[in-house]
């Protein structure tokens, strides 16, 4: 972890002289960052795969894509997918004070996922997903009301949010498939102001603890067709509706070890998420080669969030991928061949403009992907992906964070 000095960045606290410590200098908004990856074999494609389709692999990023898996007469029916991630992020900008504590590290399990086919046409699926996630703190002097006198102050904010989901998708033709994704957003944020006094020992906390819970639906679609013998495309799309989520707030005020006041509370539209929707095309060449392009979009500006050199602006997302797959055929117990995936090699490339601008800059996002997979068995696969990319920038005092991410996918089927 790293000390940063953000003396412009007194857009969020009215504050001045800001040091930050954290591993999401951004996050500070709303629920936080929210996370772009599904661990899945889109996760090295540059997040791009709204139109992908497979039978063996499960895909999250558009439920229509469940029922594209294999037929259950033929084959094991039943999926289920791990995954952690490992990231490092290292800070950059004439803002850091500290050059000897300029990065930090996390490791975490990211996903846990089953898939069943319960008929020939229908994929359902359900599991645990992250969400969104918040870390920062920042310490500064805050004004003392009525004199020219300031205290020292520190902010602190940590949480996350998580998706507990249903996804079931429904083949209406042999080319279309139509899915919904059902989830409960759930999660907390835990934020601290810590005002030190000048004439005493203890300072004055306001701790507030928030817990969230919201219902959400995403709908999607795919169709797929063959050009010629050689080639064949898919196209999707995805999109959800702006929620309004509410919170249940406690909040707790002490002097020292003294509780001063303790009130808990029910906070209408505390955030939202605004109108989102994605879409993709996927070309396939003899099989072995696939290309896959998305387009997504955020329309946070319609959220009117904005305050002292800061403000919202709508996310666009563009993210490109390729993948190289060698297939073995396999006789099933029915006499029938069937094609599987021996092993697969895939890269990508994203980039977005961020919805958050500060100081009139856009906290803009690009990295590059890169992964593998194999098959181990019959019925265990694992694959691997690595993202190196930026976020951010230095201009105007600002933090730039320069990431490595390392995941890994197991899966049985």
């Amino acid at each position: 972890m790293k000390k940063i000095y953000l003396g412009l960045i007194v857009i969020f606290c009215c504050t001045s002289g800001f040091a930050q410590n954290t591993a999401s200098p951004y996050s500070i908004l709303g629920i936080g960052d929210i996370e772009k990856s599904y661990f899945d074999k889109t996760s090295a494609m540059g997040h791009a795969g709204i139109a992908l389709t497979s039978d063996r692999s499960v895909l999250l990023s558009n439920p229509a894509s469940l029922s594209f898996l294999q037929n259950p007469f033929y084959s094991n029916a039943f999926y289920f997918d791990l995954a952690v991630r490992y990231k490092n992020v290292n800070y950059a900008g004439d803002a850091i004070k500290n050059s000897t504590a300029n990065q930090a590290n996390d490791l975490q399990f990211k996903k846990i996922s089953i898939a069943i086919k319960p008929t020939k046409n229908w994929g359902l699926s359900f599991g645990l997903l992250p969400f969104s996630s918040a870390n920062y703190s920042f310490s500064g002097v805050k004004n003392v009301q009525g004199s020219t006198f300031t205290n020292p102050v520190e902010y602190q904010g940590t949480g996350s949010t998580n998706l507990l989901y249903l996804s079931n998708s429904v083949l209406l033709a042999k080319k279309l498939s139509i899915g919904v994704q059902s989830s409960l957003l759930f999660g907390q944020l835990n934020t601290n102001e810590l005002i030190y006094s000048a004439i005493a020992d203890s300072g004055l906390s306001t701790e507030k603890n928030i817990f969230l819970s919201k219902v959400i639906f995403k709908g999607g679609i795919i169709y797929k067709d063959t050009i010629n013998k050689d080639w064949n495309y898919s196209i999707g799309a995805t999109g959800s509706l702006k929620s309004t989520i509410n919170a249940n707030k406690e909040t707790t005020v002490r002097n020292g070890n003294s509780v001063l006041k303790n009130t808990k509370e029910l906070v209408n539209e505390f955030t939202s998420l605004p109108t989102m929707f994605t879409v993709g095309v996927a070309l396939h060449y003899k099989a072995n080669y696939t290309f896959v392009c998305d387009w997504a979009r955020q329309n946070w500006s319609n959220e009117n969030i904005s305050g002292a050199n800061y403000k919202i602006n709508d996310n666009n997302k563009f993210s490109v991928g390729l993948q190289y797959t060698s297939y073995a055929t396999v006789r099933d117990n029915r006499g029938n061949n069937l094609m599987f995936e021996k092993y697969f090699y895939q890269a990508g490339y994203y980039s977005n403009n961020g919805y958050l601008k500060i100081q009139g800059q856009n906290i803009n996002e690009w990295a590059f992907t890169f992964g593998a997979g194999k098959q181990l068995t019959a019925n265990l696969a694992l694959q691997a992906n690595v993202e190196i990319g930026s976020r951010g920038t230095t201009t105007n005092g600002l933090i730039k964070e320069n990431f490595t991410q390392v995941g890994l996918s197991i899966s049985y089927r």
